[in-house]
This record gives structure tokens, C-alpha cells and sequence, in this order.
């Protein structure tokens, strides 16, 4: 009788150290982490909720650079902005400079030369990258060339499905408004395409003779039905621009309807003259020469994937096809009222830079908060309370200790119990 209770006294004795060994071991790794929930043992439910917690904030410091990397971006583009603010300042006061009847024409070409060297400065900056993007986001143009050479009608919605998987950039097949413009698609594709025929936005296929701009923004003007640059057939026969609309036709018979529904128009080579054709015809063009308007620029802005725009942002410059100097006095006035007239454009491109910066200044102050407030949160979720651990640990080793006498007492009663009675 006496070794059977001996046996189950020791047995739970040695089953509630076991436990008590268990809970102090518990405790010393949660004061030792500092945290509360380390495995789902200890609540499944706040381990969830931990989890999701820092799965938040982890996406949330992803956002914040995002943001942080556009607020330099924007940064860049104003400082570049007032830098070519004072170069336009600069050219500016040559131009009126040489507007003195004092001066001779000696006198301008010096300041001439000096104009010329600022202005290609400009167009230095204009072509500055930040981290491999455009610091100043202009249209771009661009030759697509298909394996199979594609109807104007199928370039036209080649160019359209190119938008809907494009994020960046709006793409249509080009129309080209101004000699400006034509510079500045041959200063992009430094004469490639030469020689080249391509297809271009603009068409008559509506009605006879009513040739429009019917593709990009100029296409959506006038209820969309595009923008009317041409009336009739060639010059020869009675045709005319539309309110000096620009226009390159290759000959004053063009555009002659020749076989009947020419109603495309294509460019004879990128740095050339148009012609009427038909949408698909025996020497269907190789492909078409494309315009992409940038978006602007997208700027996540919260953990869920929020996001919201920034203006795109690009100013007047003058490319080096452009004439424009200080050789005159007729010249340097000319000069002087367009480059006013650009320094303008250039302010209010700062102050647009300045309200994109503003903007992402308030976005990453809002996500501070927000961060605060989410590690707050996790803190709550996470954290062990120190003193409340510390004082069951505590416990613990108090009922260890407590128990380990225990233990030793009953070892020592037991011990004289089979002493007496082996003597018995």
C-alpha cells in the first residue's frame, strides 16, 4: 500500500513540475522576444491579425519609397525648370540688348552667338533623365513596322490596341500640325524612315475632298469628326488649307483622287511630303508613323494600391530647325517676344512642379500617419506586457521551487517509511 501511493504521489508531483517547467520556459521566451504571439499556440486569432498587420506595413514602406522616389523626380524637374528660366532670362536680355539703334550688326552677332549656345543648353536640359526616364515627358514619335505591311484602317486600330496595353503613353497613328512638329520628328528619328512611305492620321473618307486630322486629340475635335486641314483636291484644281492649316502635300496636284477613294493619307518618307492613297492598295505603305502623348504619370499612394496622377510636365523650347536669332533689329524683337512668351510657359511649369511636389509632400505626410498608426496597432497585438510576464514568471519559479521541496520532503518521509519497515 505504502509503495503504490509512493508511486502516485511522485508520479503527480513529477507531472506538475513537468508543467510548471513548460510555463516558466513560456514566459522566458516571451521576456527574452519581447513578443506576446510567436506561434498560433499562443492565440491564433492575434497571430492572424499580427500577420496581416505587418504584411500592411511592409507594403506601406514600399509606398512611401514610391513616393519618396517621384518627389525627387519632381524635385529634378524644377530645379532643371529654373535653370532654363534663367537661361531664357538670359537670352531675353541679349534680345533687347540688341534692340540698341546704337549697336551695329557686329555688336548682334556677338550676342547672337551667345543666344544660340543658350538655347542649345535648353535643349540639352529638355533631353535630361532621372533614373532612365524623361525628366520632361514630350510626345514621342515612332516608325511601326509590321511583318505584314498593314491597311490604314489596320494600323489605325494597331495603334489603338498598342494604348489599351500601354499605361504610359496614348498612341495613334501621327498627324502633324505644324513645321514645328515636322522638326521635331525629324530631331527624334534623325532620319530614320528616310526614304520610307507611312501611313498617317488623316483622311477624307467621310466625305470627298474633306481631308481631317481624324486621329489623337486633333481627331476628337469638332464632335469627333477631326479637325479639318484641307478643302478640294490639289491647288491646281481648286483646293486650299483650311485657316492656314499646315500641310506638305509632295505636288500641287495632290491630293488628285487618282483611281478614285484615295481617301488615306500617307507620308512619302519621314522627313518628306504627303499623298493620297487608298486604304489598301498595290504598294500599301510599310507601316506607320507613330505618335504617343504621355499620360500622366501614375503615382501609387496606399497599401491597398491607391493611386493618383501627376500632371506630365513639358515646356517651349526652340529646336535647332527653328529660326530664331539676333542678326537683325527686326530679328531681336521677333526673338524677344517669343522668348518672353517661352519664359512664361517655363513659370508656369514651375509652379505646376511645385503643386506636383506639394502634392506628394502631403501624400507621404498623410502615410506617416498612417505608418504610426499601424505599428501602434501591431504594437498592441504583438508586444508581451514586461511587468505582467515577468510576475508569472515569477510565480513559476516560486511554484517550482515550492514544488521541488515538496518533492524532496516526500523523498526523505518515504525514505524513513521503508527504513522502519525493513526493521519491522
Amino acid at each position: 500500500m505504502i509503495a503504490s501511493d509512493t508511486n502516485y504521489f511522485a508520479s503527480k508531483v513529477a507531472r506538475e513540475m513537468e508543467s510548471i517547467m513548460r510555463s516558466k520556459q513560456k514566459h522566458m521566451s516571451k521576456l527574452s522576444s519581447g513578443k506576446r504571439v510567436e506561434k498560433s499556440t499562443d492565440d491564433a486569432g492575434a497571430l492572424g491579425a499580427k500577420l496581416k498587420q505587418a504584411s500592411a506595413i511592409r507594403r506601406m514602406r514600399g509606398v512611401n519609397q514610391n513616393l519618396q522616389n517621384a518627389l525627387s523626380y519632381t524635385q529634378m524637374q524644377e530645379s532643371a525648370l529654373k535653370t532654363v528660366d534663367k537661361i531664357y532670362g538670359r537670352m531675353a536680355q541679349l534680345a533687347t540688348m540688341a534692340l540698341d539703334v546704337i549697336k551695329s550688326d557686329s555688336d548682334r552677332e556677338n550676342y547672337d552667338k551667345e543666344f544660340q549656345e543658350l538655347r542649345q543648353q535648353v535643349l540639352e536640359i529638355d533631353l535630361q533623365e532621372f533614373n532612365g526616364n524623361a525628366l520632361f515627358r514630350n510626345t514621342k514619335y515612332g516608325i511601326i513596322i509590321t511583318p505584314t505591311r498593314l491597311s490604314w484602317l489596320d494600323s489605325q486600330q494597331h495603334a489603338a490596341d498598342a494604348s489599351v496595353s500601354d499605361s504610359e503613353y496614348t498612341h495613334y497613328m501621327a498627324t502633324i500640325t505644324s513645321q514645328e512638329e515636322q522638326d521635331e520628328i525629324d530631331r527624334q528619328l534623325q532620319g530614320a524612315g528616310t526614304g520610307i512611305a507611312l501611313w498617317l492620321g488623316g483622311s477624307d473618307a467621310n466625305t470627298e475632298g474633306d481631308w481631317r486630322w481624324v486621329e489623337g486629340p486633333e481627331g476628337d475635335e469638332n464632335g469627333g469628326l477631326g479637325r479639318q486641314f484641307w478643302q478640294g483636291q490639289g491647288v491646281g484644281s481648286g483646293g486650299s488649307a483650311i485657316n492656314g492649316s499646315y500641310e506638305n502635300w509632295n505636288d500641287p496636284n495632290e491630293p488628285n483622287d487618282s483611281g478614285s477613294s484615295e481617301d488615306a493619307l500617307q507620308i512619302l518618307s519621314t522627313d518628306g511630303e504627303w499623298n493620297d492613297l487608298r486604304n489598301s492598295a498595290p504598294g500599301t505603305p510599310t507601316g506607320y508613323l507613330r505618335e504617343s502623348d504621355p499620360n500622366n504619370l501614375k503615382v501609387n499612394d496606399a497599401a491597398d494600391g491607391g493611386e493618383f496622377e501627376l500632371q506630365k510636365i513639358s515646356f517651349k523650347r526652340f529646336l535647332e530647325s527653328t529660326t530664331i536669332d539676333l542678326t537683325t533689329m527686326a530679328n531681336s524683337k521677333d526673338a524677344l517676344e517669343r522668348v518672353m512668351e517661352a519664359q512664361e510657359d517655363v513659370i508656369d511649369k514651375i509652379a505646376l512642379a511645385g503643386s506636383n511636389s506639394a502634392r506628394l509632400t502631403s501624400e507621404i505626410n498623410a502615410l506617416d500617419v498612417d505608418f504610426v498608426h499601424k505599428e501602434t496597432s501591431l504594437g498592441r497585438i504583438e508586444d508581451v506586457d514586461m511587468a505582467l510576464t515577468a510576475s508569472r514568471l515569477a510565480k513559476a519559479e516560486i511554484k517550482m521551487q515550492a514544488a521541488a521541496s515538496i518533492f524532496a520532503q516526500a523523498n526523505a518521509l518515504f525514505s524513513q517509511r521503508n527504513y522502519v519497515d525493513e526493521l519491522l
